[in-house]
């Protein structure tokens, strides 16, 4: 059976300072879900940063 994907993006709609809250948010948001893929794609300039704060969970990063 094929898993269902959750994917999220926000271009350059925020601060590299947003992003990082953002992500913080959405960590223990996504943690609750079970029996898909998640993935979260922010642009180039943010993706160490993010990579930095999903390491370790099920979070995967995207470009």
């Amino acid at each position: 059976m094929r898993v269902p994907i959750i994917a999220g993006n926000w271009k350059m709609n925020k601060t590299p300072a947003e992003a990082r809250q953002l992500v913080e948010a959405m960590k223990d948001r996504l943690a609750a879900i079970a029996g898909v893929e998640k993935v979260l794609c922010p642009p180039f300039v943010d993706l160490a940063s993010v990579s930095e704060l999903v390491a370790g969970t099920d979070i995967g990063v995207g470009a």
